[in-house]
């Protein structure tokens, strides 16, 4: 799996969480980024402090051929990573459509 994460923790594996029906979804920011754009949620398994932690994370469709970080932090549960992408929606498309602007990468260099 070539997703690195966010944390220094091991990754040990992972498997992606499928969106089948629209109507049914009780994710529908995660459901809607899934369908619609490509985005692939990955429950995965890391170590932190010798103890195995589920997490889900939400990551691109070309994560298993190209190592990239994950595009959202890992979350314990489907509600809480819903909900973060349900906050900032707006700006992961904007970075996965158009990357990043180049005041963007500036502003980010100055906060840093």
């Amino acid at each position: 799996m070539a997703v690195t994460s966010r944390v220094s923790e091991p990754l040990l594996g992972g498997r992606e969480i499928r969106f089948l029906d629209r109507q049914q979804s009780n994710y529908p920011h995660l459901m809607r980024l899934a369908l619609d754009f490509g985005f692939r949620v990955l429950e995965t398994l890391q170590v932190k402090s010798d103890q195995p932690v589920k997490s889900f994370v939400l990551v691109t469709d070309d994560y298993r051929t190209i190592e990239t970080e994950a595009i959202s932090p890992h979350f314990k549960t489907l509600k809480e990573l819903d909900t973060h992408i349900g906050e900032n929606m707006v700006d992961i498309l904007h970075d996965y459509l158009f990357g990043f602007v180049e005041d963007d990468i500036q502003m980010a260099q100055a906060q840093a």
